[in-house]
């Protein structure tokens, strides 16, 4: 395997493990919430960045490389943690968890930017991490959109 090539698959076995710290993230942001269309955001995402894995899974499969073990991150572990401490510590404040997937989705749209950046990215693996990008942008406009009507109340 050329050098390029694993660097790719390299970077997507990481943004794997993003989406999964994403993924789990937002499934604790569903039980740390009481207002059902923020329950339902926070699942939609859940299920969004579920699919994101799998898609980053095959294109590692189509480029000949080995999907590592599915797993989340130590950074994403202990921000899970942190969200868990931050909810009991607000009393489930929205705006606190708001706040907390907003940091998550800066660090995943950081990432997608850094995958973006890479050399020699094959048509379909550039593909598939702009149309991540572009859902991740959409998803912190959102977030970050809602917080925000949140402190202007």
């Amino acid at each position: 395997m050329n050098t390029d090539n694993k660097n790719i698959i390299d970077k997507l076995n990481h943004l794997i493990k993003r989406n999964y710290d994403a993924e789990y993230g937002y499934k604790d942001a569903v039980e740390d919430v009481n207002d059902p269309q923020l329950q339902t955001m926070f699942k939609a995402y859940e299920e969004q960045r579920y699919r994101f894995g799998h898609e980053l899974k095959g294109e590692i499969q189509n480029l000949g490389g080995e999907v590592t073990k599915k797993g989340t991150t130590l950074a994403g572990d202990i921000h899970r943690k942190w969200m868990d401490l931050k909810a009991a510590i607000s009393n489930h404040n929205e705006e606190a968890i708001l706040e907390e997937c907003r940091r998550g989705e800066m660090t995943s749209w950081e990432d997608y930017n850094e995958a973006l950046s890479l050399e020699n990215l094959p048509a379909s693996t550039y593909m598939i991490l702009k149309d991540h990008k572009a859902k991740i942008d959409e998803s912190l406009y959102q977030i970050m959109e809602l917080k925000d009507n949140m402190v202007a109340k």
